[in-house]
């Protein structure tokens, strides 16, 4: 008789990264064995008189920045830092820890510094490791946050509405509390509501702490990042201006001393704010300013398509005058990414929940629900340069992520798009150079080909400005496009001497912010 077979749910669970890569999630001896190896490297660090940095979150921000911190060097070029980055033993989470070890940096990025910095901290300077042990916050020095802070829904209508999920970042506090040496360092760089450090963090790191018997003074700062995961990833970590405000003088020097080390304050100095409420207000007050201004260029839009305007070159006309109109945003597709869309709504929550006061940001709110919703307006303009309905069109949607040039989809605008082009019965179908699998929306089958994603469609919309979009000549997208096909460009990609090629060659062609176009009736078949 044959041997019974292994059942499926006695094998080892894996964890599938973004693009496709398997990795296998140890068993609890395996990381118990992996940890001891971590810990023999890290004494040895500390007695040569470096320290040990652990960052707890290995998403967006958190590998980043552990790969940065390990990039710190003594004049020597000794390393400063042994890095410890943890993340959780979930299929969501280990990929990532299974990528750094192997010197990889978890997420692609335009940045062609990160992946050699990645390989140098694991392979050569053997300073950085990642690891799913919770017991590795017992051996450090300094302890970095960088775990998500979400609220539950960022569509909300009233301000009444706004519900923060505490749980995931309280639950983080909490490992640090039960694991921590009495005197590290913990550093929040996580965007929270303004009042987390002192009225969440705090009082959790004391009753972990006094349960092990430590009395000592909780040593805890804010210092907000301002990670741009673009070609300047790494620069926007180590060389650019950060704010940061301790709990206490103790905290606040530590905080100094610590940041000075990775970060090139001799070129871009640390602005230090009297407490942590100041500075997570900052980082608030940071994202909602630029949010609120691609909110009010909205208006204009619409206002600029109706009256035959080229909204695009007006701006740029605005923005010779340096100092003051020269970061004016353009017209365009949406809001995406992790912090524009939900760092306003952190701060109203905060006032009502944590400070007890009734202000109401109407404006900033406001802002970031036309923010939302500005991706119906590029449904609008399909639906009317495709004749007045989609229902039965296959639509090639062009751009997944957020931002042109990374593969990070988290809150994408696409995906307002994508429920609008459903809602009206459309076949939508998607492609994106940098995207394989789009995680938030298994489901949603991304065409790997841009020509199989054209091929027979009836209409293309350009949702981010790729380079591989922008760099496409129109006789390119006309071999792929049917004779009766519409473009809709959000995103500024097609230049005017490509819309008017497409149109003379039968293309109706329609476009955010190109009310010139409209009015030169490349909307309509000739």
């Amino acid at each position: 008789m044959s041997a019974e077979p292994q059942l499926l749910a006695e094998a080892p669970p894996v964890s599938l990264s973004p693009d496709g890569a398997v990795f296998r999630i140890p068993s609890e001896e395996e990381s118990r064995s992996t940890f001891s190896e971590i810990a023999e490297f890290a004494k040895a660090h500390r007695g040569r008189g470096g320290q040990i940095v652990v960052v707890q979150g290995l998403g967006f921000v958190g590998s980043a920045v552990a790969a940065a911190v390990a990039s710190a060097s003594d004049e020597a070029g000794r390393p400063l830092h042994y890095v410890i980055g943890v993340d959780l033993a979930t299929p969501a989470s280990y990929w990532k820890v299974g990528k750094i070890n192997e010197g990889e940096p978890p997420f692609r990025s335009p940045d062609e510094k990160l992946p050699p910095l990645f390989r140098q901290a694991v392979h050569e300077r053997a300073n950085l490791r990642a690891t799913t042990c919770e017991t590795a916050y017992s051996l450090a020095d300094v302890i970095i946050v960088d775990v998500p802070f979400d609220v539950e829904d960022r569509a909300v209508q009233e301000a009444t509405e706004i519900q923060v999920d505490l749980a995931a970042f309280e639950r983080a506090l909490h490992t640090i509390g039960r694991h921590m040496r009495a005197d590290a360092l913990v550093l929040v760089e996580t965007t929270v509501p303004m009042g987390t450090c002192e009225r969440i963090a705090l009082p959790i790191l004391r009753e972990e702490r006094m349960r092990r018997g430590i009395e000592e003074p909780v040593l805890l700062a804010n210092a907000y990042e301002r990670v741009m995961p673009g070609p300047g990833y790494l620069d926007s970590i180590r060389s650019f201006r950060r704010t940061f405000a301790g709990v206490d003088d103790s905290s606040t020097e530590r905080a100094r001393s610590f940041l000075s080390t990775f970060i090139d304050v001799e070129n871009h100095p640390l602005w230090e704010l009297g407490d942590t409420v100041s500075s997570e207000l900052g980082k608030l007050l940071e994202n909602s300013y630029r949010a609120l201004n691609i909110a009010f260029m909205h208006e204009w839009t619409l206002l600029a398509e109706k009256i035959g305007v080229n909204l695009f070159e007006v701006v740029n006309s605005i923005r010779v005058r340096s100092g003051t109109h020269d970061n004016m945003r353009y017209p365009g597709f949406g809001v995406g990414g992790y912090c524009l869309t939900k760092d306003s709504l952190l701060a109203q929550w905060s006032a009502a929940n944590l400070f007890g006061v009734d202000t109401e940001l109407e404006m900033t709110l406001a802002g970031l629900k036309t923010n939302y919703e500005m991706p119906l307006h590029t449904l609008q303009l399909a639906e009317e340069v495709a004749g007045g309905t989609l229902a039965g069109k296959t639509i090639a949607v062009c751009g997944v992520s957020y931002l042109a040039g990374l593969a990070d989809t988290r809150n994408s605008p696409t995906e307002t798009l994508l429920e609008g082009l459903l809602e009206k019965g459309a076949r939508p179908r998607l492609h994106d150079p940098h995207v394989a699998t789009w995680i938030e929306r298994p489901e949603i089958d991304i065409v790997q080909s841009l020509s199989d994603a054209l091929e027979g469609a009836d209409g293309v919309v350009f949702a981010v400005a790729h380079e591989e979009y922008v760099s496409l000549a129109p006789e390119d997208l006309l071999a792929c496009l049917d004779g009766n096909a519409f473009v809709v460009d959000a995103q500024n990609v097609l230049t005017d001497a490509k819309a008017r090629l497409l149109h003379e060659a039968g293309r109706r062609v329609i476009g955010v912010g190109k009310g010139h176009w409209r009015k030169n009736h490349y909307d309509v078949e000739q």
